[in-house]
Parts: C-alpha cells; structure tokens; sequence
C-alpha cells in the first residue's frame, strides 16, 4: 500500500514496522481493543493487602450496617437466596446480569459491598465493577455462607425487586462490553471445583496443577497442598513465565477464601489458559474438610 501511494504522487509516506501487532505488543493504545492480560495484570499486581486485596469481611459489614445503610449487591441466583435467604438490604442480580444492570447501581465513587455464596462470584463482579470505574466495591470475603458461619442473620425470602437509583456512569464502552460478555458467558459451577473433587482429581493420572496465590506468611502459617505452586496474587503477573507453558494443562487456583483465586483464574483465562478453575472455598474449606496439608 505504502508504494502504490507514493507512485501516486504521496511523497511522505512509511509503513509501520511490525504493523498493528507491533503497536499492540508496545502498549499503545488502539480504539476499540482492550489488552484484557495487561489490564488484569495490572489489576492483581496493585491489590492492596492492608484493604483485603478489597474484601471486607463479615464481622466489619455487620458493623456498617449497625451504622446506616449500605448497598449489598447479592449476584447469585434467585433460587440460591430463596433457599438460604439473603442479607438485609440486599439487592439480587445474578452475576450473569449486573453489568446489563448498571442503572440499579449506585454511583462510581458509593460503597458496594459484593456478596455470593463464597465469595467467588463476588470478586469476579467486584473486579468487573473496579475495572469499569466504581472505585468503592468491595467482595464479602466468605460470601454469605461466611455470614452464616459468623452466626450473622439472614432474612428468609427474596429481596424486593432492584429498582433504578438514579446514578449515572462514565464508562468505557469497549471495557463494558468485553466484561459483560465474559460474566454472560460463565458456565454451570463457574468454573469452581469442590475440596473432595480436587483430593480426588490428585489422586489420579490427570493430576493438575495446583498454584497457591496467598502470601508467603499465609502459607507458612497454615500450609498449602502437597506440590502446589506458591505465588503471591500480586506478583503472578510478573510471573507467568512460572506457569505451565501448555495452556491446556488443567490448574486449579486456591486462596485463603477464593477471592484471590477467583480474580487470578480471570488472569490466567485472559492469558489463553482454558483448564482454569478456583477452589470454591479456598483453602479454608480445603482445611476444614480435613484434608492433607504441608507445613
């Protein structure tokens, strides 16, 4: 192209080197794309350890609510909270629909507190949200079976019908629309896995990869699973080359809760890996089931 431009007469014309792979790999930005491993990367390697990588947890939510109102967003399924109930003042819209639902949101800079059953679909919403620009979401680490297990109350029922609040958004579109089609898309059993059905899984010949993405004072404190990858969440971008270099190999991800892990199998996904999935629970129902840990 560029030559038969300058054989019509185009006298300051060059090409691109590399053309827009190149431009792509140096970062620069392109309308209408978004660098889904750098923007994630980014995301993990600045989570702040002294707000909970943002969780709260139970204990503290309870506090606010003593205070005043908070905005709950509950992202299970409405047959999920009519069958363990809900936290007061919870508004309920599956995980597969907030982000069609943005109008039912408070506004960027409110507080929202995240919630699921464990805190898996939480942070995978929680991150969607931060990413988009509402800068106070937070993720229940622990979910509501943590409510539960704090001997917190729940209301029986469904929470009243999500209402508009009002709010608007500066959003960018390209980042709404790649994130919307990444929760819409979320499979049956989001891409968890169950303590009992990982011990199982290895013991067999289809072993896979277990990487650890809690601190290092965590797992000397508590343990990790016999061959498990140790790395930090916010050092696993700068780490991938530890990773399998097969990205079909399958990895489960754990973390204390499944917070951390559920936003590093987001990572990894974006990255090309597609035998991703997080311990539901974490390592604390790993822990709790009483399996094997080294220490």
């Amino acid at each position: 192209a560029m030559m038969a431009m300058r054989m019509m007469g185009y006298t300051d014309v060059t090409n691109l080197a590399g053309g827009l792979s190149a431009w792509k790999t140096a970062k620069l930005p392109v309308a209408g794309w978004v660098d889904w491993p750098a923007t994630y990367g980014e995301f993990l390697t600045n989570l702040p350890a002294d707000q909970g990588f943002y969780s709260t947890s139970a204990a503290k939510l309870n506090e606010a609510l003593a205070a005043g109102p908070v905005f709950i967003l509950d992202v299970r399924e409405a047959s999920e909270v009519e069958a363990t109930g809900y936290i007061a003042g919870s508004i309920n819209i599956p995980v597969r629909e907030v982000l069609k639902n943005l109008d039912k949101i408070p506004a960027q800079d409110q507080k929202i507190v995240v919630t699921c059953a464990s805190g898996h679909r939480g942070a995978i919403a929680m991150m969607a949200l931060r990413l988009l620009g509402y800068t106070n979401a937070v993720n229940l680490g622990g979910g509501v079976n943590g409510w539960k297990k704090a001997e917190l109350p729940l209301e029986a029922g469904v929470p009243a019908a999500a209402a508009a609040t009002g709010a608007t958004a500066a959003l960018d579109v390209v980042r709404l629309t790649g994130l919307d089609a990444y929760l819409s898309a979320l499979p049956e059993g989001f891409f968890t896995v169950k303590p009992a059905d990982l011990n199982t899984e290895l013991g067999s010949d289809k072993k896979p990869v277990v990487l650890d993405v809690r601190t290092a004072d965590e797992t000397t404190a508590d343990g990790y699973i016999e061959g498990a990858l140790l790395i930090p969440i916010t050092e696993l971008a700068a780490r991938v080359a530890e990773l399998p270099a097969d990205k079909a190999t399958p990895i489960v991800i754990t973390c204390k809760s499944g917070h951390r892990g559920a936003m590093g199998m987001v990572y990894l996904q974006s990255l090309g890996y597609t035998n991703v999935r997080n311990l539901g629970g974490g390592m604390s129902a790993w822990i709790a089931a009483e399996l094997p840990v080294v220490k």
